[in-house]
Protein backbone atom coordinates (compact mmCIF):
# COMPACT_ATOMS: atom_id res chain seq x y z
CA UNK A 1 0.00 0.00 0.00
CA UNK A 2 1.27 3.65 -0.89
CA UNK A 3 1.76 6.33 1.49
CA UNK A 4 -1.35 7.76 -0.02
CA UNK A 5 -3.32 4.94 0.87
CA UNK A 6 -2.32 4.68 4.10
CA UNK A 7 -3.33 8.47 4.69
CA UNK A 8 -6.80 8.22 3.04
CA UNK A 9 -7.47 5.00 4.93
CA UNK A 10 -8.68 5.31 8.57
CA UNK A 11 -8.87 3.21 11.16
CA UNK A 12 -10.72 -0.32 11.18
CA UNK A 13 -13.65 -0.99 13.02
CA UNK A 14 -14.44 -3.58 15.40
CA UNK A 15 -15.24 -6.81 14.67
CA UNK A 16 -13.23 -8.44 12.31
CA UNK A 17 -13.86 -11.42 10.37
CA UNK A 18 -10.63 -13.20 9.22
CA UNK A 19 -11.20 -16.40 6.66
CA UNK A 20 -8.65 -18.86 6.18
CA UNK A 21 -8.10 -20.41 2.76
CA UNK A 22 -10.12 -22.92 3.23
CA UNK A 23 -13.19 -20.62 4.13
CA UNK A 24 -12.51 -21.53 8.29
CA UNK A 25 -13.92 -18.06 10.00
CA UNK A 26 -12.14 -16.50 13.11
CA UNK A 27 -13.73 -13.33 15.07
CA UNK A 28 -11.65 -10.98 16.46
CA UNK A 29 -13.74 -8.98 18.66
CA UNK A 30 -11.16 -6.31 19.94
CA UNK A 31 -8.72 -5.00 17.30
CA UNK A 32 -6.54 -4.32 20.41
CA UNK A 33 -5.79 -7.85 20.55
CA UNK A 34 -4.63 -8.93 17.10
CA UNK A 35 -1.04 -8.90 18.15
CA UNK A 36 -1.81 -11.34 20.41
CA UNK A 37 -4.08 -13.08 18.41
CA UNK A 38 -2.16 -13.56 14.89
CA UNK A 39 1.61 -14.26 14.91
CA UNK A 40 2.75 -13.59 11.54
CA UNK A 41 0.64 -11.11 9.13
CA UNK A 42 0.28 -14.13 6.25
CA UNK A 43 -2.50 -15.29 8.47
CA UNK A 44 -4.83 -13.74 7.29
CA UNK A 45 -6.07 -14.48 3.80
CA UNK A 46 -9.40 -12.28 3.84
CA UNK A 47 -10.59 -10.03 6.41
CA UNK A 48 -13.11 -7.74 6.26
CA UNK A 49 -13.88 -4.73 9.63
CA UNK A 50 -16.90 -4.45 11.27
CA UNK A 51 -18.22 -2.17 8.40
CA UNK A 52 -17.26 -4.68 5.48
CA UNK A 53 -13.97 -2.72 4.54
CA UNK A 54 -11.12 -5.08 3.77
CA UNK A 55 -8.27 -5.52 5.54
CA UNK A 56 -4.74 -7.06 5.17
CA UNK A 57 -1.82 -7.99 8.12
CA UNK A 58 1.16 -6.29 8.94
CA UNK A 59 3.76 -5.83 10.79
CA UNK A 60 6.65 -8.00 12.00
CA UNK A 61 5.88 -11.43 13.74
CA UNK A 62 4.69 -11.04 17.54
CA UNK A 63 3.38 -7.24 16.45
CA UNK A 64 0.62 -8.20 13.90
CA UNK A 65 -1.70 -5.77 13.18
CA UNK A 66 -4.60 -5.56 10.87
CA UNK A 67 -4.82 -2.45 8.39
CA UNK A 68 -8.14 -1.12 5.79
CA UNK A 69 -6.90 -1.45 2.06
CA UNK A 70 -9.58 0.45 0.70
CA UNK A 71 -12.32 2.74 2.67
CA UNK A 72 -15.03 0.83 0.50
CA UNK A 73 -17.25 -1.71 1.78
CA UNK A 74 -17.28 -4.86 0.01
CA UNK A 75 -20.56 -6.23 1.16
CA UNK A 76 -20.72 -9.21 -1.58
CA UNK A 77 -18.15 -10.60 -0.47
CA UNK A 78 -18.68 -10.37 2.91
CA UNK A 79 -21.72 -12.15 2.64
CA UNK A 80 -20.46 -15.06 -0.09
CA UNK A 81 -17.16 -15.26 2.82
CA UNK A 82 -20.14 -15.95 5.43
CA UNK A 83 -22.30 -17.99 3.44
CA UNK A 84 -19.63 -20.29 2.38
CA UNK A 85 -18.56 -20.76 5.74
CA UNK A 86 -21.91 -21.60 7.05
CA UNK A 87 -22.32 -24.32 4.53
CA UNK A 88 -19.16 -25.93 4.57
CA UNK A 89 -17.93 -25.20 8.17
CA UNK A 90 -20.45 -24.93 10.37
CA UNK A 91 -21.97 -28.55 10.32
CA UNK A 92 -23.02 -28.07 13.93
CA UNK A 93 -24.78 -25.01 13.87
CA UNK A 94 -28.54 -25.78 14.38
CA UNK A 95 -29.79 -24.36 11.11
CA UNK A 96 -26.73 -23.21 9.07
CA UNK A 97 -28.19 -20.54 7.86
CA UNK A 98 -26.23 -17.45 8.62
CA UNK A 99 -27.33 -14.25 10.00
CA UNK A 100 -30.08 -12.35 7.00
CA UNK A 101 -29.19 -8.81 8.48
CA UNK A 102 -29.69 -6.01 5.62
CA UNK A 103 -27.54 -3.62 7.21
CA UNK A 104 -23.81 -4.97 6.53
CA UNK A 105 -22.49 -3.53 9.63
CA UNK A 106 -25.07 -5.43 11.81
CA UNK A 107 -24.74 -8.62 9.56
CA UNK A 108 -21.23 -8.66 10.61
CA UNK A 109 -22.31 -7.76 14.19
CA UNK A 110 -24.89 -10.62 13.88
CA UNK A 111 -22.12 -13.47 12.16
CA UNK A 112 -19.27 -12.42 14.64
CA UNK A 113 -21.67 -12.85 17.74
CA UNK A 114 -23.30 -16.30 16.32
CA UNK A 115 -22.05 -19.05 18.47
CA UNK A 116 -20.84 -21.48 15.66
CA UNK A 117 -19.19 -25.08 16.70
CA UNK A 118 -17.58 -26.84 14.15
Amino acid sequence: MSNDQERVCGEPRSPALLFDADGSLYVIHDLALTDQLLETPEEVHKAFDGLGRPLEGVGPAGDVTLRLTSEDPEGPKVRASVARYYSVHASRHHTRIPPQEEDLAAFILAVANDEVIE
